[in-house]
């Protein structure tokens, strides 16, 4: 997007955010990733396990786990291709934060409401054969329980007909938790698990709300497995049955 003057939000077109966030970030992606690898690495000791579970090409959703701000770029610098990713609309003020937002991967969505163009946008992602990031959970959550799914990732993966790579990531509420301003130098690990392969859909390409609803529940409990793996291997307790944190 040019820098002179943005667009609104809401009039920022689908086919537009693609190209946009495609062309500049093939020129910048190699470089901001070495970068943020190396910081991550030396401030976090940040590790990351099964990368190549992310496949080379083709549209894919990346479904992490989400405790802290630090998630969407640990997800980016980790990854092996350049991302896309749902961004709050209040981010997208100003012509030079719209841009570097934009280039970045990032396209808006209001947190207040259904955004119906969020979802076309996505779904033009997707048609473009680009991973996107759908944080399930929605906004970030705390403790050890993952919390109920929201249907957008399974929603999504049943319309475009891709397969959802859940990733798990461990440590970074101690790092940078809720209402924590100053990242601490904690030890954080990323794990990328193998894609998950897209819900059924009927012959006319639609699933059920009952359909949607088993399938976020099947990747809540895989997410849940990966996240308690991860975090009891940085010696964080994790979530046992029973415990009524996010039933």
């Amino acid at each position: 997007m040019s820098p002179a003057e943005p667009d609104h939000p809401d009039q920022l077109r689908p086919e537009e955010l693609e190209a946009k966030g495609r062309v500049a970030a093939v020129v910048f992606h190699f470089f901001i990733q070495r970068l943020a690898r190396a910081v991550f690495g030396a401030y976090f000791r940040c590790f990351t396990r099964g990368r190549r579970n992310l496949p080379p090409s083709g549209a894919v959703i990346i479904a992490p786990t989400h405790r802290s701000n630090l998630d969407t770029p640990m997800v980016g610098a980790s990854a092996r291709r350049p991302l896309r990713y749902f961004a709050k609309s209040g981010l997208f003020r100003g012509p030079i934060t719209t841009w570097i937002v934009v280039v970045m991967g990032g396209f808006p969505v209001r947190r207040d409401m259904v955004d119906r163009s969020a979802l076309k946008a996505a779904l033009a992602v997707l048609e473009a054969g680009q991973p996107l990031v759908v944080f399930p959970e929605g906004e970030r959550k705390s403790g050890t329980r993952i919390h109920p799914l929201l249907d957008g990732a399974a929603w999504l993966a049943a319309k475009a007909q891709v397969p959802v790579v859940p990733v798990a990531i461990g440590g970074t509420e101690r790092a940078m938790g809720i209402g924590v301003r100053m990242p601490r130098p904690r030890a954080v690990r990323l794990v990328w698990g193998e894609p998950l392969a897209p819900p059924a859909v009927d012959d006319r390409g639609r699933i059920s709300r009952d359909g949607l609803r088993a399938y976020s529940e099947e990747l809540r409990e895989v997410l849940q497995n990966m996240f308690d793996d991860v975090q009891r291997r940085l010696g964080i307790p994790v979530w046992t049955p029973g415990d009524p944190e996010a039933e």
